[in-house]
């Protein structure tokens, strides 16, 4: 029964568990990410605005049906000669004094016509001719806007895989860091070891155990933080990648490397050249400008007038609901001009020309920042380089050193602070190492993503 459970146990842990490879975290954080989602659907938004706008370059059509009742003397005679049912009245004879009558019969019926009523079913189109240009200039104007918000979404990409590698090693890091002070807790243990004999044998003072034991507590602590650490560098990773997963399951594959001095500087040259016209943000804001600039030609059409057709088509009944007896239609041509209007096209044509200015200020102090973040990444990872060999360098003379010191301890010829202290240089180097590989990792990952060029990197 146990090993029936034991068996349960490790094949549900096999179905948890989740072994991650850099490429497939990227991938994953692409469809899932929520903060490409929600800027995925900002590029939406653009698109329909866009798409909403070009309704403008076609004929507009409604249709209405209304009923009306009045007794507005003009509107009721109006209604009486659409449906074709206007009667006035009838002279009562041919005489001078009937036809006075009737004259003032027919002044009294025309202010006093009485209530009517109608149905009316109509169809209206109108047919944009030429509206100065302002249609088609605005319509490019959003179709720019929404090319430039899509690269906006694709530079967003370029960020969340930046920070998805970052947190990726971050991972492997905090996996060597953890690793240290393993290392180190055996290491300190040996020793524990070691003094616990030499005193028990009467070569040792009770202090150099104390003292070991006081080590021991603070390498214990530093492990548990190193274990904390990874945990959430792990839960970290999960939440950009938008996954419920437990992170004692999650395992990845990969190791920290770091880049030779030589490529780093041979990239730094073509990235320089590169950035300008690979940086997605830095081509949405020239996208932008473009807009501004159809922008202001669409307002310059303000000024100029607009010619349209029209047509409507009316059919009507003043008695039922539906049942139609007579009909009209209306056919037209025309245009109208705007020839004053306060100066307001005017006054959003200079807004417009201080948004180009904002936009190309903005635009050209990018470039500098950029440059400049691409200098700064190539000297962290000089850095971080010299620190990488600096800590080879500490832990090959560290762990010679702790050889002889412990030798030397042994025959009562070093003293356990000596001890200590070696063993305390070896832990900080070995932590360095890790520290100067992620550091390098991270710099040469910057310096693509700087210049819009992380999925070279990230293939």
């Amino acid at each position: 029964m146990k090993r029936v459970l034991l068996i349960g146990l490790l094949f549900s842990a096999s179905l948890t568990a989740r072994e991650l490879t850099l490429k497939e975290a990227v991938d994953i954080a692409l469809k899932k990410n929520l903060e490409l989602k929600a800027e995925k659907y900002k590029v939406s938004q653009k698109r329909y605005q866009y798409e909403a706008f070009k309704g403008y370059l076609f004929p507009q059509m409604s249709l209405s049906y209304f009923f009306m009742r009045t007794n507005q003397p003009p509107y009721s005679i109006m209604f009486r000669m659409n449906t074709h049912s206007l009667q006035f009245p009838r002279p009562s004879s041919l005489t001078v004094g009937g036809l006075a009558k009737a004259f003032l019969d027919m002044e009294s019926y025309f202010n006093n016509p009485g209530s009517n009523q109608i149905y009316d079913l109509a169809l209206r189109v109108e047919i944009p001719l030429w509206m100065g240009g302002k249609v088609r200039n605005a319509l490019k104007g959003k179709f720019f806007e929404w090319k430039a918000q899509e690269l906006i979404s694709q530079r967003k990409e370029e960020e969340v895989a930046y920070s998805v590698a970052d947190t990726f090693f971050k991972i492997l890091y905090a996996k060597q860091a953890l690793r240290a002070t393993e290392t180190a807790l055996k290491d300190i243990k040996h020793h524990l070891k070691l003094v616990d004999r030499m005193h028990k044998a009467g070569l040792a003072l009770y202090s150099d155990l104390l003292r070991v034991k006081v080590y021991y507590e603070s390498v214990k602590a530093k492990n548990e933080e190193a274990k904390n650490n990874f945990f959430i560098a792990k839960k970290a990773l999960a939440l950009m990648l938008n996954q419920n997963w437990n992170p004692e399951n999650l395992t990845l594959k990969g190791e920290l490397q770091c880049p030779s001095p030589q490529k780093v500087e041979k990239d730094f040259k073509k990235l320089l050249k590169w950035f300008v016209d690979s940086r997605k943000d830095l081509v949405a804001l020239k996208e932008g400008i473009t807009a501004i600039n159809f922008y202001k030609k669409a307002t310059w059409g303000n000024y100029l007038p607009d010619f349209v057709a029209f047509g409507e088509y009316h059919l009507y009944d003043n008695n039922r609901f539906g049942n139609f007896v007579a009909n009209s239609y209306m056919v037209g041509v025309g245009f109208q001009w705007k020839l004053f209007d306060g100066l307001n096209a005017f006054n959003k044509v200079r807004m417009l020309k201080e948004k180009e200015r904002e936009l190309e200020t903005t635009l050209e102090y990018a470039q500098k920042g950029i440059k400049f973040e691409l200098t700064r990444a190539v000297k962290e990872y000089q850095t971080a380089y010299a620190k990488y060999r600096e800590a080879l360098a500490k832990i090959e003379q560290a762990e010679e050193s702790l050889k002889i010191v412990t030798a030397r301890y042994k025959q009562g010829l070093a003293r356990i602070v000596d001890l200590l202290d070696v063993q305390a240089q070896l832990d900080k180097a070995r932590f360095e190492r890790a520290k100067a590989l992620y550091g390098c990792i991270k710099a040469y990952l910057k310096l693509y993503n700087t210049a819009g060029k992380i999925w070279e990197v990230l293939k």
